[in-house]
């Protein structure tokens, strides 16, 4: 009698446990051109919620440097409307190919009313000539990348490969080149800016409302010309 009391406690706390789902992802990367193929990479992903949640598991492979995984929270506006954002640190433990994020609270969707996203600092080499997955280097100088069949966690960390509205920047020298491929017959919407305080340029790519997977990605990055 024990056994079947045991597993109905069980089922009935996993169909209650809370759960974050992509909402939107943007999604940072700087690949270095100093010749050791080192990129530093910053994503955001905005997140529903069900329930709470306090502890959750983020892909990303094993090879990436995790430096710091922060929940940023707003519940309210300020005077000029924007979200006032209250960000905290989270502890995390690598587990192969995940890492598992213990929050230091939970959250509920009261706490994310404006708004709610998970904030992942990291760096990583890209592969050498001749690599497949990830960001990967087609000659000397310049990347490409294969995000597909599992390897888009070799370059973004990510909750889920699912549908979500997704904002790519790479930031690179102003006279490097950035190509993106279609998604889904779709051309991503472009743009270019400065980055403040830096001779660096942000190529920016968005979907607009359509939702697309991380690994649908595929672009390349072209070194800086003389």
């Amino acid at each position: 009698m024990l056994l079947p009391i045991l597993l109905l406690i069980s089922t009935i706390s996993l169909a209650e446990a809370g759960k974050f789902t992509p909402k939107k992802y943007e999604l940072e990367l700087t690949p270095g051109f100093n010749g050791d193929n080192s990129f530093t990479g910053n994503t955001k992903i905005h997140v529903y919620v069900t329930d709470s949640v306090e502890e959750f598991d983020l892909h990303v492979s094993k090879d990436l440097d995790v430096e710091k995984v922060i929940f940023w929270t707003a519940k309210t506006f300020d005077s000029k409307f924007n979200p006032v954002l209250k960000g905290n640190d989270a502890t995390f433990k690598k587990d192969g190919d995940k890492i598992h994020v213990t929050l230091s609270a939970p959250i509920t969707q009261a706490d994310i009313a404006m708004k709610g996203f998970i904030e992942i600092a990291y760096k990583g080499k890209a592969g050498k000539k001749g690599a497949n997955k990830g960001l990967f280097l087609t000659n000397d100088v310049d990347y490409e990348t294969n995000l597909k069949n599992g390897n888009a966690i070799h370059l973004f960390p990510i909750l889920e490969d699912v549908g979500a509205p997704l904002s790519l920047y790479i930031i690179t020298p102003p006279r490097a080149a950035v190509e993106i491929e279609r998604i889904d017959g779709e051309n991503l919407i472009k743009a270019q800016r400065g980055v403040e305080g830096k001779e660096l340029i942000s190529n920016y790519f968005h979907t607009g409302s359509q939702k697309v997977k991380t690994s649908s990605l595929q672009f390349k990055i072209k070194a800086p010309t003389v």
